[in-house]
C-alpha cells in the first residue's frame, strides 16, 4: 500500500514533468516554426535570385549578322588558317571598332576591311538595343582538295579586357574543322555562317547568311564539328552568336 506522502510526491512530480514537458514541446514548436520560417525565406530568396537571373538571361538577345559580302583571298598570300575578330557595335548595329584576336599577317587586312561593309543587328536587353560585340572568325581555305588544315590553338575567353562591353564575354573557340574544297567548283568565293551557341556550349542553330553553292554544303559539314566555350554575361552562361566566314581561294594564275 502506498504511503500518502509518497503518492502526493509522485503526483506532484508527474504534474511538474507534464508542465516541463509541455513547455519544452511549446519551445521546440516555436523553434521548429522559426526554422521552417527561415527555411522558407531562404528558399524564397534562392528562387527569386534564380528567377531574376533567368529573366536577365532570357531578356538578352545577342548581336547577329544581317548580311555579309565577299572576302577576297589575297592572291599574293600562300597562307591559310583562321583570322578572328571581335567587332564592337553601337545601339544601331553600326561598327565602332574591330579588334584582332587571331592574326595571320598576310590575311588579316583582307578580313578586317571586308567585314566593315557587313550589316549587323545590335544586341538587346529587355527589348532595348544596347552596345554590343560579336565575334567573327574568317577561315581562309586554299585550293587544296585533300590537304589538312593548319593546327589551331584554342581561343578561350578568360582574361579578355580589350572590349567595349566588359560585362559580356563572347564565346571561345575550342577547336575548328576545315571544309574540303569541292572538286567541281567553278567560281570560288565566301560562305558566311551564323552559329548560335547555347549555355551548355553546344551548337543550337546554324544559319546560312551568304550562300555559295557548292561550297555551302562543305562548310556546313565543317561548322558542325567546331567546338566552343560558352559566352558569359556578368559571369553567367549565356546563349550567344558568332559569324564564321569561309573564304575559298581561286586557282593560281596560269592554271
Amino acid at each position: 500500500m502506498s504511503h500518502p506522502h509518497q503518492s502526493g510526491a509522485k503526483n506532484c512530480s508527474s504534474r511538474a514533468y507534464k508542465v516541463q514537458y509541455g513547455g519544452i514541446k511549446r519551445w521546440a514548436g516555436k523553434l521548429g516554426m522559426q526554422k521552417i520560417s527561415i527555411g522558407v525565406g531562404l528558399v524564397t530568396f534562392l528562387l527569386a535570385s534564380c528567377a531574376i537571373q533567368s529573366l536577365a538571361q532570357a531578356s538578352f538577345k545577342p548581336a547577329e549578322v544581317i548580311s555579309a559580302g565577299d572576302i577576297p583571298y589575297p592572291i599574293q598570300s600562300i597562307a591559310d588558317g583562321v583570322v578572328v575578330l571581335d567587332v564592337s557595335l553601337d545601339e544601331k548595329g553600326a561598327i565602332t571598332r574591330s579588334t584582332v584576336v587571331r592574326d595571320i599577317p598576310s590575311l588579316t587586312s583582307a578580313a578586317t576591311s571586308s567585314v566593315q561593309s557587313w550589316k549587323f543587328s545590335p544586341a538587346s536587353m529587355r527589348g532595348k538595343p544596347v552596345q554590343s560585340l560579336i565575334r567573327v572568325a574568317v577561315v581562309f581555305r586554299p585550293r587544296a582538295y585533300f590537304a589538312p588544315g593548319p593546327a589551331f590553338t584554342p581561343i578561350l575567353s578568360e582574361g579578355e579586357s580589350n572590349r567595349a562591353d566588359h560585362t559580356y564575354i563572347p564565346p571561345g573557340i575550342v577547336s575548328v574543322s576545315y571544309p574540303q574544297y569541292p572538286i567541281n567548283a567553278a567560281a570560288p568565293g565566301t560562305v558566311v555562317i551564323q552559329v548560335t551557341v547555347g549555355r551548355s556550349s553546344a551548337i543550337q542553330r546554324v544559319k546560312v547568311v551568304r550562300d555559295l553553292p557548292p561550297f555551302t554544303k562543305f562548310t556546313l559539314t565543317a561548322v558542325n564539328k567546331w567546338r566552343f566555350q560558352t559566352a558569359t554575361l556578368d559571369g553567367k552562361p549565356m546563349t550567344s552568336s558568332l559569324a564564321i566566314a569561309f573564304v575559298f581561294s581561286p586557282l593560281p594564275p596560269g592554271q
